[in-house]
């Protein structure tokens, strides 16, 4: 009994001690993810630890980005915990459901009921509800093994080949054969021997090689041939241990009782069998674009620390409301609550990537060619430059540090055997257009040589000075003035030229308050419509461009959703177009919605001409300098506005958006609340038992 405890003692011991240099070497290969592998090591140590435990399998929901590491991460762990063998993942962006069916069969061969690792990758792909709302009854795609799994650990699977129909076979042939007088005892042919061995071809069997028949020894003829029963154990392995038992069990049989046998054994062969995966912990992963909201935005210019920033706000009952865009809710309830949110990259996070990237390769060229690469900043930001998006993780800077070092290491090592240089330390830096290769010996560069490299976002973020940047320049600036003086914020950057594909430049504004109050609507339209308002009075009325079809777009969507479904009209009220679908909405037949949101806009727009027009010399000196540099940080935005802005005050900008008024308001309000109040009443209150007393009101 002390040798079982200890022998259990040190097998628990192992398994923690490789759980932690799971989690410890997870967190020197996954850079920023340290969070992330706490919850994902914490959320398997139980099913690690006492897997037997179980009787439904372990839910891990890793919900990210694309690019930031959630496959990888699964794969990895996998190794460190030595469980590949134990290890099935399914892709369902690729897979239907018949292929993930038969690829799941494979546990019933192998590991049935044991305790094993599934991955459902991609799991976005099985969404059950369309973009419209409406239910997918895609039979193509039938995924409804992944929810049996995801429920009970359990599906049902009918085992139906070849094999089978051969067993059919022989089981009405040996029929015929008793029906023909064959009689049977303890597995062995008694009776019409000679006509059971012509008809089943056992003679055939027994020539040799030189074309002789040799006899058969027909004392000694089995009913039942003998490779049968190792094709009966591989229909039936759930129910025997070797095909020996079932050898055994016919040699003592007499005819009707071996068809007997051999016609269970088919109904057992063709019933549906049961996969058992409740000892599983299953890894749900997938890209949530309803939760990650940037994840649209591929604008490499785009600071990478407000996307992460953003990416750190979202949490479970986000997560849960965005997979109500694509999922039943008693679908969501099997996924669980264990919902494990990875962050967007910082731009500390990236740099260190890229630096990890760098030393792997340093190291793989070391000890193949004993050659020492050191990588200058340069590089390193070079790489960060060009191989950025923020909101496609770490897959562009792969290929942007393949295309800036790794086609460049056949070279590196060339040219020193041709040129038969003795230094073995080699710098790499970047400068104007080129990467240049500097190979050392004692502190000296002993030779060199330079690459130039294609730059494909640096050229596109250049200065061009010319008309569009101009434009921009101006159109940028509107939006920015109207954001100080009507919303009260700075922005964070002003770009005039952008390497994203469908913008010539953008304004990037943080606000501190995550609601929208009635009387700051007006603001926020000027604000969108600064751009417009600023080219005109810049330009003129016949000058201005059609660049500000987005922002007029997003005002107009702005002021009719305010309108017609936040109650922020004349009347709190849900609007909508005359349809069978909208009977619980009012219709606006009479097109009041359509003057009234015209208004708006009208009021909205003389607003941002009057504070453009006022703020006009810090419009053209803020436009002027944007007009030569692609882009104003938040500090050279206030330090204009204190020159160049009239009546600007730093007390002005909200610094705090936690307190701005609602809480002070409501905390003066009570106080003048009298403290006496009569007690109410039971029967002054109406009660109703078809109501719901506890119901949420939003």
């Amino acid at each position: 009994m002390k040798k079982q405890t200890k022998k259990l003692r040190d097998k628990i011991l192992s398994k923690q001690t490789l759980l932690n240099q799971a989690n410890q070497q997870l967190k020197k290969e996954f850079i920023g993810l340290d969070s992330v592998i706490d919850e994902v090591i914490s959320s398997i140590s139980s099913w690690f630890l006492f897997p037997d435990l179980q009787d439904k399998p372990v839910i891990v929901n890793l919900w990210g980005l694309t690019g930031t590491g959630k496959s990888s991460l699964v794969n990895r762990l996998v190794q460190l915990l030595q469980q590949e063998r134990k290890y099935f993942r399914f892709d369902l962006g690729e897979n239907n459901g018949w292929q993930l069916k038969n690829q799941l069969e494979e546990i019933y061969e192998n590991e049935n009921g044991f305790p094993i690792v599934l991955a459902f990758d991609e799991f976005q792909h099985v969404r059950t509800i369309g973009e419209l709302g409406e239910e997918i009854t895609d039979t193509s795609r039938d995924n409804r093994i992944v929810w049996e799994l995801l429920d009970s650990g359990k599906f049902q699977i009918t085992k139906y080949d070849h094999s089978v129909n051969d067993l059919y076979d022989f089981i009405n042939k040996l029929n015929f054969f008793l029906r023909e007088g064959v009689q049977v005892k303890n597995g062995l042919v008694i009776s019409r021997k000679e006509f059971f061995v012509e008809e089943m071809g056992l003679e055939k069997k027994y020539i040799n090689p030189n074309s002789k028949t040799e006899k058969l020894d027909l004392k000694k003829v089995n009913f039942v041939k003998s490779q049968v029963p190792y094709l009966l154990f591989d229909l039936t392995r759930d129910r025997y241990k070797t095909p020996f038992e079932i050898k055994e069990t016919l040699m003592k049989l007499n005819g009707e009782e071996t068809i007997a046998y051999l016609t269970e054994l088919f109904e057992f062969a063709t019933s549906p069998k049961t996969v058992d995966c409740s000892k599983a912990i299953i890894f749900v992963l997938g890209n949530l674009d309803e939760a990650y909201t940037m994840s649209k935005n591929y604008n490499p210019d785009v600071n990478a620390d407000e996307f992460h920033e953003m990416s750190l706000k979202i949490n479970v009952p986000i997560i849960k409301k965005a997979l109500q865009e694509r999922f039943r809710n008693e679908q969501i309830a099997r996924l669980g609550n264990n919902h494990i949110i990875y962050p967007a990259f910082s731009s500390k996070s990236f740099y260190k990537i890229i630096d990890l990237e760098l030393k792997k390769i340093a190291n793989k060229v070391y000890k193949s060619q004993d050659i020492l690469l050191d990588f200058d900043e340069s590089i390193k930001e070079l790489i960060y430059k060009e191989g950025v998006y923020p909101t496609q993780g770490t897959r562009p800077i792969f290929t942007t540090i393949y295309q800036v070092v790794n086609s460049k290491l056949a070279k590196i090592v060339a040219e020193k055997i041709i040129n038969k240089v003795k230094g073995n330390k080699v710098k790499i830096t970047y400068n104007d257009g080129f990467v240049s290769i500097d190979y050392f010996l004692k502190k000296k560069v002993v030779f060199h040589f330079k690459e130039k490299q294609i730059l494909k976002l640096e050229n596109l973020r250049k200065n061009k000075k010319d008309d569009i940047q101009a434009i921009t320049a101006v159109h940028e600036s509107g939006h920015a003035i109207c954001s100080v003086f009507l919303m009260k914020t700075i922005p964070e950057v002003i770009y005039s030229i952008t390497a994203e594909a469908n913008s010539h430049g953008f304004v990037f504004t943080k606000y501190l308050w995550n609601y929208i109050s009635k009387k700051e609507i007006i603001n926020r339209l000027s604000m969108l419509l600064g751009g417009y308002a600023a080219e005109r009075i810049v330009f003129g009325e016949e000058n201005v461009t059609a660049g500000s079809e987005s922002d007029i777009e997003k005002a107009t969507e702005l002021i009719s959703d305010m309108i017609k479904n936040c109650g922020m009209g004349k009347l709190p009220a849900k609007y909508q177009v005359k349809d069978l679908k909208t009977n619980l909405a009012i219709h606006d037949t009479e097109n009041h919605l359509k003057n009234d949101i015209e208004e708006w806009i009208k009021s909205a727009y003389s607003l941002t001409e009057k504070i453009l027009k006022e703020q006009e010399s810090l419009l053209l000196h803020m436009a002027d300098f944007l007009s030569d540099n692609r882009m104003m940080n938040k500090e050279s935005i206030e330090k204009y506005c204190k020159i160049y802005g009239v009546n600007y005050s730093s007390e002005l900008i909200i610094r705090n958006g936690d307190n701005i008024f609602y809480r002070n308001h409501l905390k003066q309000k009570i106080k003048t609340v009298s403290t006496k109040q009569e007690n109410p009443v039971v029967d002054s209150y109406g009660f109703s038992l078809n109501k719901d007393v506890n119901s949420k009101i939003d």
